[in-house]
């Protein structure tokens, strides 16, 4: 019955039918996101796997206390520890600053909220990680044209 149709033909028939099912989807349910995402509005976000708060500006504001440490570590288990808590904040300040961007808030606000963040985190302050945390607040502003923030202004901010 199917003699004359050949594997290729097949295939390919079947790849243009997905496709064409893809697009139908994209476009009835996605059209606005799509249309952000073409205009340059949106960036492509991922979700990490059991993070339930990636990617969204922290519940509004509702933030998180910053993980505990055992008291019983070893120097390299509170370099460790202290890197894990950096890493959550560089998160959080990525986070916030893109959330920034797209809700268009006054540099003084973010200042402020950055300062907040700092004071989430009293263990990086004193560790050798503040001097990269700052780097990163100014590139990140930089990056995404929020807004001018200099390398004094993060520092200010610690105090």
């Amino acid at each position: 019955m199917f003699t004359n149709i050949s594997w290729g033909n097949y295939i390919v028939v079947v790849m243009l039918l997905l496709v064409s099912w893809y697009l139908f989807v994209g476009f009835r349910f996605y059209f606005d996101d799509l249309k952000e995402m073409i205009s340059g509005k949106r960036k492509l976000q991922f979700r990490r796997l059991g993070d339930p708060n990636y990617g969204d500006f922290q519940s509004e504001l509702n933030y998180q206390d910053p993980p505990e440490r055992n008291l019983d570590q070893s120097s390299f288990g509170e370099f460790d520890a202290t890197f894990q808590i950096v890493d959550t904040l560089v998160e959080q300040l990525k986070n916030f600053i893109t959330d920034a961007r797209k809700r268009k808030l006054a540099k003084q606000e973010v200042l402020d909220y950055i300062q907040l963040f700092f004071k989430q985190y009293p263990a990086v302050k004193d560790s050798a990680f503040r001097s990269s945390v700052s780097e990163f607040i100014v590139t990140e502003c930089q990056t995404l044209d929020a807004m001018a923030i200099t390398q004094a202004e993060v520092e200010e901010l610690w105090n």
